[in-house]
């Protein structure tokens, strides 16, 4: 039989070990504005804009200035440049491993054409100020037609979201 003491001691210990799993967890939200066709639950890393510490992370972490290492087709190349024509944004940390996802899919020399915006405080080329007032609370998000659209995207749905109309012929599939 357990104590009073006992028993909250065990009821407090249960309480932080949830408190940490649910911190760790990787936050999923669902956005409306995203057609019905196109996966509506996406995945992101959340950043606390709000303060200069150190930024918070969902998911795992990934090594600082991870570069790119899948490969680039034609089509991933074709839909990077159609992304910057039309003054498309994808707003994300370099920290971020739901971001360095999202370039992966692109390949190396696609993801250097991204319309790229570094949030993170102490990113290479940082504009901070900018994911401030676009209000990017989530990593990585997209903003399309004036619209923000969180979550790492497949390049297809990328694609539909957009009105990219060239090949659809991606080398990566998420």
């Amino acid at each position: 039989m357990l104590t009073k003491s006992q028993l909250f001691q065990s009821i407090t210990s249960i309480g932080m070990a949830i408190g940490s799993i649910a911190t760790s967890l990787t936050l999923v939200q669902a956005n409306p504005s995203i057609p019905n066709n196109v996966q509506q639950s996406t995945v992101v890393s959340q950043l606390a804009l709000d303060n200069d510490s150190k930024p918070r992370r969902y998911g795992r972490n990934i090594a600082l200035g991870a570069k790119v290492e899948t490969v680039s087709g034609a089509a991933e190349i074709a839909l990077a440049e159609h992304l910057t024509t039309q003054n498309i944004k994808f707003y994300g940390a370099y920290w971020c491993s739901h971001c360095q996802r999202q370039k992966s899919y692109f390949g190396a020399a696609a993801a250097a054409k991204l319309p790229y915006v570094e949030c993170a405080r102490d990113g290479e080329n940082s504009q901070r100020e900018l994911c401030r007032t676009k209000d990017i609370k989530v990593f990585p998000t997209w903003v399309i037609n004036g619209k923000n659209v969180p979550g790492a995207k497949s390049l297809k749905d990328l694609a539909v979201l957009t009105g990219y109309k060239g090949s659809m012929n991606f080398i990566t599939q998420p």
